[in-house]
């Protein structure tokens, strides 16, 4: 129904963007899913600027019915099930140098994989007064937070501290006249007219307009896809993820900070390391490895069962083995791979995103906060030959193990070197009044009250660093700034060290733009802001191998 301002009938718009090139499929796409292309009155189209407008409209029979009514319907004396009709609609809005879509009842299920979602807060940054801001979304882009921020009375600065990004801005139009009052901005954006939808021609050349010319205020973007409106996006968004998976190779991605799978294990409640095994399962099948879990891994076990990747990727669980053949529950690999495509989607938590460029410019801004330190002839800048020659030299290098645990190596040279405590491997329980199911490494060495924490590998591979870490500093919180090592060795940190050895890389880090890979610099900043309300330091030392 229209809503009335000053008399006038106002008419709500939820107004999606898409590119030209994608409006034919787009509407092909509706016509699979029975929508119907209507005829327009001529004499109703008015002012078009160069639009054209084509209405695809859906009215299908929903034999099914309802779930809650199917299940009420199974303990009632009356069989409340019924027929349904479905309704929808999606006016598309098309000239050759732009296309929107006005979506009415479900359409907005099917526009996902077509529109620009980045369109919503691009119409905030230019139309919305962001100092009367009448409700707003926050998520934190290093953890599953998320915040509603509502203004009942009248409007408030957007506002959104380290860490956070908007997802969804609701306020006050910067011209009432020409936009409405209010306007409502996520993936789409939302107005209130008064023109009818064939009349919307010059409003949307505007619009167009001012989406196309620079903004002077930008603002981070990541939204997460919803997985039953956004399903067949997310369907193909793991295709691409299998298809980087199979196609992976290391040495070719240092350069890349797009495309290259990676893994995050936050939140498994386990720190793997060198002297961890962990098994992969899929439809009955299992394999079991020692390490760490790595897209390697994944290959060899897809390959070794006969699967295709592609098919069963959303199907793999891994399980870590905590104790002598007693395994961790499985867990599906997706809810730790990481994944950054091209086209500004990633895979962050299990979940789908899409984010902006401005997103990208805030973690290399707040990256900035972080110190780095390059080794090159000090005692962290053991190459491999010195700790091959260390193993050797103490009798624990095994000649016919042709996977060699070189973390271990590193670890017990150098805290002999510095005068250290090496913890490396060693593991402690998750919770101590536990089963001891859930352990992880507190840190690799420490030296007075400095806990460092070591990888070797790729930039990707950086963020399992970052993951002991954080869980470290979670305890470290709970004992009130007080740490218990293993030993029953109790210490209160005043600094983490992060030792990331670059497996295969010569030239030096000289800006965090280098690191290539935006995962790891996402945990790196959330890491740093949480240090941020503690008394510990957090530096980073480089070493190339």
């Amino acid at each position: 129904m229209p809503r009335k301002r000053d008399d006038k009938p106002l008419y709500d718009y939820n107004i999606y963007r898409i590119l030209p090139e994608k409006a034919e499929s787009f509407k092909s796409f509706l016509e699979d899913r029975r929508f119907e292309e209507i005829p327009l009155k001529p004499e109703c189209i008015q002012n078009p600027s160069g639009y054209t407008f084509t209405l695809m409209f859906c009215d299908k029979d929903n034999r099914k019915g309802s779930p809650w009514v199917n299940l009420l319907s199974t303990c009632t004396e009356w069989d409340l099930s019924q027929e349904l009709k479905i309704y929808g609609a999606a006016l598309i809005c098309y000239r050759e140098d732009s296309c929107f879509v006005v979506s009415y009842g479900n359409a907005h299920f099917y526009v996902s994989d077509y529109c620009d979602f980045n369109f919503g807060v691009a119409v905030a940054e230019r139309l919305i007064d962001l100092d009367q801001v009448r409700a707003q979304q926050n998520i934190s882009h290093g953890s599953k937070l998320s915040k509603m921020h509502m203004d009942y009375l009248g409007g408030t600065v957007l506002s959104y501290r380290s860490g956070e990004i908007p997802t969804y801005i609701r306020g006050t139009s910067l011209d009432p006249e020409l936009w409405g009052t209010t306007i409502n901005c996520g993936t789409s954006a939302q107005f209130k007219w008064e023109e009818k939808p064939t009349e919307i021609g010059e409003k949307l050349n505007l619009l167009n307009e001012i989406i196309k010319a620079d903004s002077s205020i930008s603002l981070p973007r990541l939204t997460f896809l919803d997985v039953e409106e956004d399903a067949e996006k997310i369907e193909s968004l793991y295709h691409q993820l299998a298809v980087a998976i199979e196609q992976y190779d290391g040495a070719a991605n240092d350069g890349n900070l797009i495309n290259v799978p990676s893994f995050y294990m936050m939140g498994t409640r386990l720190i793997q390391n060198d002297s961890v095994r962990f098994k992969l399962s899929c439809n009955h099948k299992s394999l079991e490895f020692d390490g760490e879990l790595s897209i390697t891994a994944i290959n060899e076990f897809v390959r070794e069962k006969e699967f295709a990747l592609q098919e069963v990727i959303q199907k793999i669980n891994i399980s870590i083995e905590y104790a002598n053949d007693a395994w961790t529950n499985r867990k599906p690999i997706t809810e730790y791979l990481e994944f950054i495509t091209e086209d500004n989607f990633c895979l962050r938590n299990g979940k789908w995103c899409s984010f902006n460029i401005a997103y990208l410019d805030r973690i290399f801004q707040e990256a900035k906060r972080v110190a780095f330190i390059n080794h090159s002839q000090d005692e962290f800048a053991l190459s491999k030959d010195d700790v091959i020659q260390f193993a050797r030299e103490n009798g624990f290098y095994d000649e016919t193990n042709s996977r060699q645990p070189y973390e271990t190596f590193y670890n017990q040279n150098i805290s002999q070197l510095i005068g250290a405590i090496c913890l490396h491997p060693r593991t402690v329980p998750v919770d101590p009044e536990g089963n001891g199911r859930y352990r992880y490494e507190v840190c690799d060495f420490c030296k007075d009250q400095t806990l460092y924490f070591v990888k070797i590998g790729k930039p990707n591979d950086f963020a399992y660093a970052i993951d002991q870490a954080m869980l470290t500093l979670e305890k470290c919180e709970a004992g009130m700034g007080s740490l218990t090592l293993p030993g029953d060795l109790a210490v209160f940190p005043t600094e983490f060290r992060m030792v990331l050895i670059f497996d295969g890389r010569a030239n030096m880090v000289e800006k965090w733009e280098d690191v290539f890979s935006i995962n790891f610099l996402i945990h790196l900043t959330e890491l740093k802001r949480r240090l941020s309300s503690t008394d510990i330091s957090l530096t980073i030392d480089f070493v190339y191998w």
